[in-house]
């Protein structure tokens, strides 16, 4: 007598539904994964051209304010009356007693007459005066 042997195992049959339903959800995943490594190189970069513009924008801001200490040093410059007498002096409208104002201008050249020069490519040039 010869036994017959059966296994005992059943033998899973894979579906096609199930292997396309897997593989979309693994497809899935590795779309929803390139897209936020695209996403975040993105943001570093823009992360990055911010900072570059915040640092431009403090150099900006340092200008500024020596800029504004220069202009605040001459307005109280300005006010004081030994600046403005100095200035009174260079323009001729004051003058102290027993002192004369001269004025240098400057000498007036007669405005030469520049003739063209005739250029031998340029056509326009050889008939003129």
């Amino acid at each position: 007598m010869v036994a017959k042997v059966s296994s005992f195992r059943k033998t899973k049959k894979h579906s096609t539904a199930k292997k396309v339903f897997g593989w979309s959800v693994l497809l899935l995943v590795a779309l929803l994964g390139l897209f936020l490594i695209f996403y975040n190189i993105r943001l570093y970069q823009k992360r990055a051209e911010l900072q570059e513009q915040a640092l431009q924008l403090q150099k900006e801001i340092v200008d500024l304010r020596n800029q504004e200490e220069q202009l605040q040093y001459q307005l109280e410059v300005s006010g004081t009356e030994e600046y403005q007498e100095r200035v009174l002096r260079e323009q001729g409208l004051y003058q102290k007693p027993g002192e004369e104002v001269v004025t240098v201008l400057p000498s007036e050249e007669p405005e030469q007459t520049l003739q063209a020069e005739k250029i031998w490519w340029n056509p326009f040039t050889w008939f003129q005066k």
